[in-house]
């Protein structure tokens, strides 16, 4: 990777895990200093950052990670209800045997983290993104594969409690791994699409307390 895309991935991991929530100022200089780079690099990288919508710049206040409305997750969830689970059903059908093993291993690692009562909650999320990721590439759809990781920077918010769901997305992972391993295209791809309704649920749910615009 080059200084940009590592500026790029470490800051939106920090957004991914809740470290940096919504409406959070993100000061160059800081940055900078905090992952020891230069100041171009880190410019750069919240320039990526804006145009995946996960910061925006707001004249006189500088780079802000973006807020999140109601009807934005709701249209986001949408649209991953209808792709994430066409690449698992091509996933089904077109990973290699490494590649389903691969996901097998992944789920392996994600049931210890997640059956830990102290799980460290950055590690769990970025297994469960891992595992996802993993999924997904397996379907050998470069477009696709684009389009979702653009529809999960769309959504970080959803690992700041994903820590308190992690038990039930355990039972749904092992659901969409057991019908990959035996490739089962439509159980899985019906497993997916439940998985990310609970999901799309647990986050409205969330927005709604904390009183996130409803339009």
């Amino acid at each position: 990777m080059t200084k940009s895309e590592e500026a790029f991935t470490a800051i939106r991991r920090q957004i991914e895990r809740g470290q940096l929530p919504g409406g959070a100022k993100l000061t160059l200089q800081t940055l900078s200093d905090e992952m020891q780079m230069s100041l171009t690099p880190v410019r750069e990288a919240l320039r990526m950052l804006q145009a995946h919508g996960l910061v925006e710049y707001r004249p006189h206040h500088g780079h802000v990670v973006t807020r999140y409305s109601i009807p934005r997750a709701e249209e986001i969830y949408l649209l991953r209800q209808t792709l994430e689970p066409l690449a698992t059903k091509l996933a089904a059908e077109r990973a290699t045997d490494a590649e389903i093993a691969e996901i097998r291993d992944l789920h392996e690692e994600f049931r210890a983290a997640a059956m830990k009562a102290d799980g460290e909650h950055g590690v769990i999320v970025d297994l469960n993104a891992l595992w996802h990721r993993a999924v997904y590439e397996a379907a050998h759809s470069s477009f696709l594969d684009d389009f979702i990781d653009r529809l999960w920077t769309g959504v970080p918010y959803q690992a700041i409690w994903f820590i308190h769901r992690r038990h039930r997305s355990l039972a749904d992972h092992e659901s969409i791994t057991s019908a990959l391993m035996a490739r089962q295209a439509e159980t899985a791809a019906t497993a997916m699409h439940e998985h990310i309704e609970r999901g799309k649920s647990a986050t409205i749910d969330h927005l709604r307390a904390i009183g996130a615009p409803e339009e």
